[in-house]
């Protein structure tokens, strides 16, 4: 301990919500101004810079370590774990992608507002393609890894077991995601980053992760030009087949990072 204070798990999530309503004014406010286009995807993500970078800090200062670097959890990580993060990214859209095509089958999107959503994504030219994909797979993971699995991670991590982390973060990242819909898939996304912040100490797996998947999901709007946006149904067995992958993906970055921090102690 170094004298600060603890944050419990209901004080991180009062944080969380107060961080969320801020996301939510700024995005109310670019909605307004940029209506739903591309050019609202690609100013969200320094918007939302600009809402979560000051909270992490005022969360590290009153609830963190004295080192700056430790309560955002940005110590090095090698290319091998950041390589199984980004794997793990990729290999998350069986599982979240099965399970957002479940909750679409019992809660189907009006129409109207799926054309919304696919326009949005759709780019307009090559530049504006390139600034989305720099938004959302670089800038907003980075930032959202900051504040969930570094600064609020690391300040509850102070006063509870590990599990008490990963699952108040967790339940935090989602519901700073306003649509209920998404839930489900950004839950089981939430606790494997919880769970690579846990075993690597460090949170740039995470942000490997959360980029690949991001990634991922705009790379496949931009390559395959989808009529609609609709979660593929794809067979339950290709979600078991992928969630256990990620199992062992997990189990080997915990093997990996474990001997790396074994030999730095």
């Amino acid at each position: 301990m170094n004298g600060k204070t603890e944050l419990s798990a209901a004080l991180a999530l009062g944080w969380s919500l107060l961080v969320t309503c801020g996301l939510v004014s700024v995005a109310m406010v670019v909605g307004m101004l940029l209506g739903n286009s591309n050019w609202s995807i690609i100013v969200a993500a320094p918007a939302e810079l600009l809402v979560m970078f000051p909270a992490a800090k005022l969360i590290a200062r009153f609830y963190g370590e004295r080192d700056e670097r430790r309560s955002f959890g940005l110590g090095a990580a090698p290319p091998l774990e950041l390589l199984i993060g980004a794997s793990l990214g990729v290999l998350l859209q069986l599982p979240a992608g099965y399970l957002s095509s479940l909750v679409e089958r019992r809660f189907p999107l009006p129409p109207e507002m799926m054309q919304a959503q696919l326009a949005a994504l759709t780019p307009s030219s090559a530049p504006v393609a390139v600034l989305m994909l720099l938004s959302v797979a670089l800038v907003v993971p980075f930032i959202e890894e900051l504040f969930y699995r570094g600064a609020l991670f690391s300040a509850v991590l102070r006063s509870g077991p590990a599990f008490v982390a990963i699952w108040t973060t967790s339940i935090a990242f989602v519901l700073a995601h306003q649509e209920p819909r998404n839930w489900a898939p950004l839950l089981l996304v939430a606790v494997v980053l919880g769970e690579l912040r846990r075993r690597g100490g460090s949170i740039w797996a995470g942000v490997a992760l959360h980029a690949a998947f991001n990634a991922t999901t705009l790379l496949a709007v931009f390559v395959t030009h989808p009529t609609e946006l609709k979660p593929e149904s794809s067979p339950w067995q290709q979600a078991v087949l992928g969630g256990a992958l990620c199992g062992v993906g997990v189990w080997l970055f915990g093997r990996v990072s474990g001997r790396r921090l074994a030999e730095a102690s």
